[in-house]
């Protein structure tokens, strides 16, 4: 019988402080019940996460994030950096580039039992999805929030009905 090995979580926040700091408390709490844990994140994001989590074991991958993007000023790394929320969709959207290095770092990473990832790092499905490995969203607005906008669309999509 082959011996049975702990679980390994993959957990991808979005540079941002808001969405960082709940993921680094759930990759607190997986650790105790035994998860390995790794935290993905970038050069200029990785100083402030070593230091939150230096009293844990848990491993901390640095991928680079993509330089010269239209839109958002050169070494940001993170939304609280940005000049201005104009920059914020540019911002996002520039994490797609990151896709290549994650990718090389679940290969390097395995197994990997589940990834967990946010909500605006939405490419990260087609790379779960790549290797089979479950993929969990982190939302920090919560469900509540995501009732209500699908609960708004379809009224939109009922009334846009209604009247064609």
């Amino acid at each position: 019988m082959a011996p049975i090995s702990s679980p390994h979580f993959i957990i991808f926040p979005f540079m941002a402080q808001g969405h960082t700091i709940p993921l680094l408390y759930l990759g607190r709490l997986l650790r105790r019940r035994s998860v390995a844990v790794t935290i993905i994140t970038t050069a200029g994001n990785s100083p402030c996460i070593r230091d939150s989590l230096r009293d844990t074991d848990i491993t901390i991958v640095e991928l680079p994030f993509p330089q010269d993007i239209d839109g958002v000023p050169p070494c940001v790394e993170s939304t609280d950096k940005l000049p201005s929320m104009a920059c914020f969709l540019p911002f996002v959207s520039s994490t797609k580039l990151m896709q290549h290095d994650f990718e090389d770092a679940i290969q390097n990473l395995q197994p990997v039992t589940c990834i967990i990832s946010d909500i605006y790092l939405g490419w990260t499905q087609n790379s779960a999805a790549k290797f089979g490995i479950p993929r969990l969203v982190f939302s920090g607005t919560g469900k509540f929030f995501h009732h209500h906008v699908s609960n708004l669309e379809q009224r939109e999509a009922t009334c846009r009905n209604s009247f064609t």
